[in-house]
């Protein structure tokens, strides 16, 4: 962090000392000591020397309170555009459970709906199979009727036919 720290001052700085609209020396891109030295007020030199290093201080004041403010506008513009997607985020997530309620509403009718048409199904299998059923029963019944009466028409041919034996003279009978 302590390299941090002092990047950031030499680039305050050098803002500084760039931004400066009397044209004064520009001091070396050096960092800033922790401890300012204390000048001794005995040449007139050394006391301009004292007050440029206040009038350094309160520039890099200046820049300093400059870049925060910079820095704090651009952190509510980040915290701005981040509560707009959190907002919309929000919305999306209700938009997504309105559609999973929709979603579960429509399974449920589609499930009722398949329940009902496989009933219905179901149903009219049932009836045509019934159906079907009876119509095969009448249908064996007519048959074994039909066979009864082939029986019974067998039974009188026989009985004819034996009866027209009988009529039928002695002669013929032997031959026949």
């Amino acid at each position: 962090m302590p390299a941090m720290d002092e990047a950031f001052w030499a680039n305050i700085d050098a803002h500084i000392v760039a931004q400066r609209q009397d044209g004064q020396d520009k001091p070396p891109a050096a960092p800033l000591q922790a401890a300012p030295a204390i000048a001794v007020v005995s040449d007139a030199a050394p006391l301009r020397r004292v007050a440029s290093d206040w009038t350094g201080v309160l520039d890099t004041l200046t820049a300093a309170k400059s870049a925060a403010q910079q820095q704090e506008a651009r952190l509510r513009e980040q915290a701005a555009e981040q509560d707009a997607l959190l907002q919309e985020l929000r919305r999306s997530q209700q938009e997504v459970r309105a559609f999973e309620v929709l979603l579960r509403e429509v399974q449920v009718q589609a499930d009722a709906k398949a329940g009902e048409l496989r009933a219905r199904a179901e149903a009219q299998i049932g009836k045509v199979q019934a159906e079907a059923a009876a119509k095969l029963q009448a249908m064996e019944a007519r048959v074994q009727a039909a066979e009864r009466r082939a029986e019974a028409a067998e039974g009188w041919l026989v009985r004819i036919e034996q009866a027209s034996r009988d009529l039928v003279p002695g002669e013929r009978r032997a031959a026949a």
